[in-house]
């Protein structure tokens, strides 16, 4: 993995601020995944009437079809799985980086990026110069970039 840049930091921190979104969205397809897989397990389970007096299990081609439904259910839960975890981590680190900073640039970095505040805001909300608020924002970007290189 290459050695993040300003810009990748800049994305990171936008990511960072939409992070339990999308871990909700996640948990959500997760829980209907899971309603869905379960739905369709017990139709393996079922038997079905024939018409005849006795009961009969799921032809064999059925039961093929339907237990490859469960394997691609199963295929969707480790795929959200991972991406909670992968989330997870990247709000570890980031929470991690975003220590180093003093309380003025991570003011900075918090409205810029993590709440999505326009310069004119940002500018308002410290009490800044616009010039300095970028001196700023340059200087803590530059530190967070050398936290994530030292953690690789």
């Amino acid at each position: 993995m290459k050695p993040p840049d300003k810009f990748t930091i800049e994305r990171l921190l936008i990511e960072y601020s939409h992070i339990n979104e999308r871990r909700h969205e996640l948990l959500i397809k997760m829980q209907e995944t899971k309603m869905l897989r379960e739905n369709t397990e017990n139709t393996l389970k079922s038997a079905f009437l024939d018409g005849m007096p006795k009961v009969r299990q799921l032809t064999d081609q059925v039961y093929k079809a339907v237990q490859k439904v469960v394997d691609e259910y199963d295929v969707y839960l480790r795929y959200y799985k991972n991406e909670i975890e992968e989330l997870n981590r990247k709000e570890i680190a980031m929470h991690e980086a975003l220590k180093v900073l003093e309380p003025h640039e991570y003011n900075i970095i918090q409205y810029r990026y993590i709440k999505g505040y326009d310069w004119r805001n940002v500018i308002l909300k410290v009490h800044y110069n616009r010039s300095r608020c970028f001196e700023i924002k340059d200087m803590s970007l530059e530190k967070l970039i050398k936290v994530y290189k030292s953690s690789d």
